[in-house]
This record gives structure tokens, C-alpha cells and sequence, in this order.
């Protein structure tokens, strides 16, 4: 008799919960070199008080939410920009003028992530030098840039670390010192 009532004052209490409160997270799992899955999202922004949006390929469930500055990184060197976004403490870093495919055509590429308790995920922004949002879904080049920035993930070399180095002395060299100390220890 006291098992069941018991039962039934659990279910009543966990009943008058909100559902949302409990909320499972996106990413029950991270993958090292990997992704759940890759979405595209509307990244948008307020700019001279006009709200802009371009589109932005989000590779869900990473190891690290800085992978794709990473990738960018140790591909083609440093960044020429960081944008600090006023709701974010880590800046969206930009490459322009970059060849992704060798081809002679350039791009300027964004890279950006996110890491909270509920998911992570690193992505991208991709425009021509018309300034043309290549994520778009008329794209015709939006299948292939997905495939690149998929393998530069999967292809991630942990040894490399050079980029770290650079990154935090750039972004927050507070935060360098405090991973030089632990390094020493």
C-alpha cells in the first residue's frame, strides 16, 4: 500500500513540472572529429539598427565549438579579423580572400561556434567577393563548401596546436597566462 501511494504523490508532483524545464540537451553526446549532424541556421545580427541575417552551417555536437576556427587556421593561416558580437564573450574570426578549392576563386569564410550545457556546435559563414551569401539554399556551391568544412573537421589534427597559442594570446590573454601556468605544473 505504500509503494503504490508513494508512486502516485511522485507522479502527481513531477506532473506539475512545465515539461520545458526539463528539457533533454541536443548533444547527449561529443564526437572528437566528428558531428551529430550539420544544419543550416540564420545567423542573425543587428547591424546600423537594421537585424541582418546570412546563413550558417552548424556542425552539432563537437568536441570543441572553436573547431572550425581551427581548421581555417591551420590551413591557411591567421585569421584578418575578429568580430565581437555583443551577446557572445568570443569573437566570429574571418579569413578573407581564402581559395577553398584551389581554384583561383575567393572567398571570405566566418567561422564561429557555441558551447553551452545544453549542445555545441562550430560553424560557418561563406560569401563570394560580391558579398553574396553562399549558404543560401539556391546555392550551387553550398553542397560542396558542407563537404569541405566536413572533412577539415573530420580530418582535425589534435598534435597541431600552434593555434591555440595564437588564438587565446589574441582573444583573451588573460586566459593564455592561466593556460601557460597550468601547462607548467
Amino acid at each position: 500500500m505504500k509503494y503504490p501511494l508513494l508512486a502516485l504523490v511522485y507522479f502527481v508532483f513531477f506532473s506539475c513540472f512545465p515539461s520545458k524545464d526539463f528539457k533533454t540537451p541536443k548533444c547527449r553526446k561529443i564526437y572528437k572529429n566528428n558531428f551529430k549532424k550539420i544544419i543550416t541556421e540564420k545567423y542573425k545580427t543587428i547591424y546600423n539598427n537594421d537585424t541582418v541575417s546570412y546563413n550558417e552551417i552548424r556542425f552539432e555536437c563537437v568536441y570543441s565549438a572553436i573547431y572550425t576556427h581551427k581548421a581555417m587556421y591551420d590551413k591557411y593561416g591567421k585569421w584578418d579579423k575578429e568580430i565581437f558580437p555583443s551577446n557572445r564573450n568570443r569573437p566570429i574570426l574571418m579569413w578573407e580572400n581564402i581559395d577553398l578549392f584551389s581554384n583561383g576563386k575567393e572567398y571570405t569564410v566566418l567561422t564561429n561556434g557555441l558551447e553551452e550545457w545544453k549542445h555545441i556546435y562550430a560553424s560557418v559563414m561563406i560569401f563570394d567577393n560580391n558579398q553574396n551569401d553562399l549558404l543560401s539554399n539556391s546555392s550551387t556551391e553550398k553542397t560542396a563548401l558542407t563537404a569541405l568544412f566536413s572533412d577539415m573537421i573530420k580530418s582535425n589534427n589534435p598534435q597541431k596546436k600552434d593555434f591555440y597559442k595564437v588564438y587565446w594570446q589574441t582573444v583573451d590573454p588573460e586566459r593564455w597566462n592561466i593556460i601557460k601556468q597550468n601547462q607548467k605544473k
